[in-house]
This record gives C-alpha cells, sequence and structure tokens, in this order.
C-alpha cells in the first residue's frame, strides 16, 4: 500500500481494506463493498486536504496524537446524519403512554432525576424530541423527577448542530403546528430554535461509543436510546456496545433501538417488550419487578400537548383521501406507463419528505394508471400505515402481495399493518413469509425498509415478530 497515491478513483482492494479495517478498529464502523465509492470519495478529499501524499502516510499520520483533529475530520466526514424529530412513531407512541410515565413515576419514588442517554444523537433531533416528550408527559403527572437527558455522538459535526439547536425542512416534516408553536421559535431566516426550556434538559457531548468509556456508571441511567447506530458495527462490536448499555442501565431500565434493529444473537441479558407496534429491551432484576401496566392503560393525557405525540393514531381518517380502486381498462385503453412511472416517482418524492397524505394519494393514482404496478401498493401502504390508517395499508399491501408473493418488503410491511388491526396470527405467518422471501427481494427495493441495517438483521426480526405475534393469537384465542 505504501507509496500508492489514491486520487478520486475506486481504492483498490488493499486500500480499501486498509481504511475499512482502521475505522473498525477505530470507531467500531463497519463499511462492506456497497460503501466503496463513499470511502474512495471521502479518502480523496481528505488526503487533498491534508496534503497526504498516500493512504500508508495518512492512516499513520492520523494514528498519533498529533493527528487528532485530522483524525476526527475523517471520522466527521464518514458518519453523515440524517434523520428527523418524532421519527418512529410507534416507538415515540410507547414513550409518550408507557415508558416514560412509568419510569418517571418510578425516579420520583427513588428520589432522584430521570436520566436518559440519546447515544449517536446525530443532528440533535432525536434527544430534543426526548425532551419535548418528557416535558409533555411530566406535564400530566401530579409529581415529576427532574429530566437529564445526555445527547452524544461521534461526529463534531452532529454535536454541534445540536448544540445549535436550529431546524428546518424535512428535520420538521412530522412536527405539527400545535407543538411548533409551543417548543420552538422562528428565526429571522425562517429556521425554527428550539425553546430554551427544552434545550436546557439536553446536554451534549462529542464521545465515541467504542473507544471511549461510558459517561455514565453503573446503573445510573433509565433510559437508552440508541437508534440506527449499531447497524454501522460488526457483530462482535454491537455485542460489547449492548453490554456497557446494560451495565449502565438501572433495574427496569429500557434500551431502545432502530425498527430494523435486534439484540437476537447478540446479547440474552434483556427481555423483549412488545409495546403496541414498537418494542423495547427492559433490563430485568430479581429485586425489581416488570412494571409494565396492563394492557391498554395509559396515563392522563399530558397538557397542553400530548395529543401530538399520537396524533397519528388518532387522526381522523376522514381526512385521507379515499384510495381509488384500480380498474382494469377496457383492451382498448392501455395504461400510460410514463403517467404511471411519473405518479410513482412524486409519491416517492412525497414519502421522502413525509408529506404522506400527498404520497399515499399520487401512489393509488399511480395504480389507477397501472395496476399492476405493484410498488404503487407498497408506497400507498407505508404512506397510510405511518400515520396510522391501517385499515387502507391493508387494502394496498394486500394487492402488493397478491400480484408479487415474492416481494418480501411488501409482507413485511403487511405484517405490520395486520398485528395493528389485532389479526396476531395472520401477522405471524405474513412475518414468517416476508423472512423467507427478503433475502430474494431485490436490493433497491429495501433501501427505505432496511435503514441502511442488512438483510440477515432484518430477517432475524421477523422471525422474532412472528413468535410474538403466535403468542398473542394464543392468548387472544386465535
Amino acid at each position: 500500500m505504501s507509496g500508492v497515491a489514491v486520487g478520486p478513483q475506486a481504492l483498490t482492494d488493499a486500500e480499501f481494506a486498509a481504511l475499512a479495517g482502521y475505522l473498525a478498529h477505530e470507531a467500531g464502523l463497519v463499511f462492506d463493498q456497497s460503501r466503496r465509492p463513499t470511502l474512495s470519495a471521502v479518502i480523496a478529499e481528505r488526503l487533498a486536504a491534508s496534503g497526504a501524499a498516500e493512504l500508508g502516510a495518512y492512516l499513520a499520520r492520523i494514528s498519533t496524537p498529533a493527528g487528532a483533529e485530522e483524525r476526527q475530520r475523517l471520522l466527521d466526514a464518514v458518519t453523515v446524519p440524517e434523520t428527523h424529530f418524532f421519527r418512529n412513531p410507534p416507538q415515540m407512541t410507547a414513550l409518550a403512554r408507557r415508558l416514560l410515565p412509568e419510569l418517571m413515576r418510578r425516579a420520583v419514588a427513588r428520589g432522584r432525576p430521570l436520566t436518559v442517554w440519546s447515544a449517536g444523537c446525530s443532528s440533535g433531533e432525536e434527544p430534543y424530541s426526548l425532551a419535548i416528550l418528557a416535558a409533555e408527559v411530566a406535564a400530566s403527572l401530579p409529581e415529576a423527577p427532574q429530566v437529564r437527558i445526555l445527547a452524544t455522538d461521534l461526529a463534531t459535526q452532529a454535536v454541534e448542530a445540536t448544540r445549535r439547536a436550529r431546524y428546518a425542512g424535512r428535520s420538521l416534516s412530522l412536527v405539527d403546528d400545535e407543538r411548533l408553536a409551543a417548543w420552538f421559535t422562528t428565526e429571522p431566516d425562517g429556521t425554527r430554535s428550539v425553546v430554551p426550556a427544552v434545550r436546557d434538559l439536553v446536554d451534549v457531548r462529542l464521545h465515541n461509543l467504542v473507544a471511549d468509556e461510558p459517561p455514565f456508571g453503573p446503573g445510573e441511567v433509565d433510559l437508552v436510546v440508541c437508534r440506527n447506530v449499531t447497524i454501522y458495527f460488526s457483530r462482535d462490536t454491537m455485542r460489547e456496545l449492548v453490554g456497557r448499555f446494560h451495565t449502565v442501565l438501572g433495574a427496569g431500565g429500557y434500551l431502545l433501538v432502530g425498527h430494523a434493529e435486534t439484540l437476537w444473537q447478540v446479547t440474552d441479558a434483556f427481555t423483549l417488550v412488545t409495546l403496541g407496534d414498537a418494542f423495547a429491551y427492559r433490563k430485568d432484576s430479581p429485586a425489581v419487578p416488570a412494571a409494565a401496566p396492563a394492557e391498554g392503560e395509559a396515563p392522563a393525557a399530558p397538557r397542553p400537548h400530548r395529543r401530538a405525540v399520537v396524533r397519528a393514531e388518532r387522526r381522523d381518517r376522514r381526512s385521507w383521501p379515499e384510495a381509488p380502486q384500480p380498474v382494469v381498462r377496457p383492451t382498448d385503453s392501455v395504461p400510460d406507463p410514463d403517467t404511471a412511472t411519473d405518479l410513482l416517482g412524486q409519491a416517492r418524492a412525497a414519502l421522502a419528505l413525509a408529506r404522506y397524505a400527498e404520497a399515499a394519494r399520487l401512489a393509488a393514482s399511480a395504480a389507477m394508471a397501472s395496476p399492476f404496478e405493484v410498488e404503487a401498493y407498497v408506497v400507498e401502504g407505508r404512506a397510510r400505515a405511518t400515520v396510522g390508517d391501517d385499515e387502507g395499508a391493508l387494502v394496498a399491501l394486500r394487492k402488493a402481495v397478491y400480484l408479487a408473493p415474492k416481494a418480501g418488503h411488501a409482507r413485511f410491511q403487511l405484517a405490520g399493518a395486520l398485528s395493528r388491526c389485532g389479526e396476531h396470527a395472520a401477522a405471524a405467518r405474513e412475518y414468517r413469509s416476508a423472512a423467507a422471501t427478503l433475502p430474494q427481494t431485490p436490493p433497491a427495493d429495501l433501501v427505505d425498509l432496511l435503514d441502511g441495517c442488512d438483510v440477515a438483521q432484518l430477517v432475524a426480526l421477523c422471525r422474532r415478530l412472528a413468535d410474538q405475534c403466535d403468542r398473542r393469537a394464543a392468548e387472544e384465542g386465535g
């Protein structure tokens, strides 16, 4: 490798192996061949900026104390944050209805603050979402504890963005007007700043989850939120990190991970807890019984803004456009493939911008223009499911699966909708079908669903969810 210059062209096998190995050792990050073009572009930029002649010399330099600043620049460049407020509505609902009320009551009983760690906080949308939820839930309780949230990230740019606490565009796509007015101020340039009352709950620090010691001692944390971070780690690194989370969590504390992440084959130290359509991992202890409330139990609605947290579940479906039923046209009327393609492209763009009603309408129109376009039904189903219209999602996703029985991404989403509608036995069957078909599903169809994780993790999650649905079906008599 020594003496080999690296330009904008792709890294050689030896260079890629060396750079990927360094990143794995330094930060626990795993880069497979699909990320090779990204690393090639990043390292070309860093070599030019640092004046290093070749990769070997560059890695040697940043491995020394004198190269610490450039090492951080490299880590910043390979960890690009992308998130938004109140991401994963089912988890947000579970936090508002179950986890935060439970943990706050326990903290009050113990006479100490509620302590939350947002590990891998990206640009700050997650910890501030947690802080807003905590403030809203606290307002509904007769007595609430102090709240302290630590937000950490590997990337300097992410930490700086979190400290600025100014957002716009897609970051705010799931924040309604009521919550915008309550928890944000508008800046002259049109961006929104998080109000001081929320910012004061969040402490922000630069922290390497793999290389640095945990910022808490044993048992000091009530809730760890680490979503869509471990997907970049190897199994061994993930096992070590989850072990650290288990250590800092107190008995009865919870770990939240991303919707496509699982601790299956990583650790048995946690108990998997189902929370509606979300799930969490609980650290149990013989001295602390599980503190889950009875099914359906929820605290009184926090004032003034808790209903926005669960708006997706309670939205009046009359405000949604009725799903147009695809009609096979007469033989003398040929569907216009360009029209269907354009509509589907617009639907996907609307979905990416979190304009879910628009996405559902456009996808349904695409299906009308081309009744055998599977992805039109998939996009419509995903848009409707995201805001709680699971009955509408079922209609669309069943059509997708009928047309393409081996579409694993459609089966996965159909299984989730069935489970949320209480059809647990059918959901179990669909989850198992999804596990069988996901490995054969084209990678392009899985990009949004995987959210960066690999297919094996999603397959494992399908099997675990199928088992859960079987148990719920048995408990409910079918």
